[in-house]
């Protein structure tokens, strides 16, 4: 179990969104055809990529909005993390060379290529960054310990609504390092 400062923690998490916001600009200049070319049949495209975040957000964001805004405010200086919630975090957070632990996603986060709009599930996301970001902002006061947010691969398990946000923006970089490589496979057009 890592301590952080509270502060500094919200700071970081900050920083790391307006860098995934920032990564995410130039899928924007990618054509529709371009956004749901799939590198290969097993392979996710881009719109998918995209579709998986805003599905995991989705959850998230409602159960950490409710949940923040009904908490009361704390004087808290540090933030503990759970052994669950490093875990996860380890697990899922890219590896310093790019490479990742190889975890499947539950079906019913996938998002289907067919009907999926890029350019919609792009710009949901910044939406959805943007949100994350309102509630980074909001959390100062809370106790980042005592909330606890549903995970969604159980609902049985609860992650702290720290371990929650470092999981969330960990989750992102993830897949936008995927998006990225299929980015780099797309066909001139």
């Amino acid at each position: 179990m890592a301590v952080f400062s509270k502060q500094g923690l919200i700071t970081e998490l900050l920083d790391r969104i307006e860098l995934i916001k920032a990564s995410t600009q130039p899928f924007l200049r990618l054509t529709d055809q371009q956004l749901i070319f799939s590198p290969a049949p097993d392979k996710w495209c881009i719109a998918e990529v995209f579709g998986h975040l805003n599905i995991a957000h989705d959850g998230y964001i409602r159960g950490m909005l409710s949940r923040v805004t009904l908490a009361p405010d704390v004087k808290m200086e540090s933030y503990r993390s759970g052994w669950l919630g490093d875990w996860l975090y380890n697990r899922i957070m890219p590896r310093s060379d790019g490479s990742v632990f190889r975890i499947p996603s539950p079906r019913r986060l996938h998002a289907r290529k067919k009907g999926l709009d890029g350019r919609e599930e792009l710009n949901r996301f910044l939406q959805q960054c943007d949100a994350l970001d309102d509630i980074l902002r909001h959390v100062s006061t809370k106790d980042l310990q005592r909330i606890k947010i549903p995970f969604t691969i159980s609902r049985f398990v609860r992650l702290q609504l720290g371990d929650m946000l470092r999981y969330l923006v960990a989750h992102n970089e993830r897949h936008l390092l995927q998006a990225h490589r299929v980015m780099s496979l797309v066909p001139a057009i």
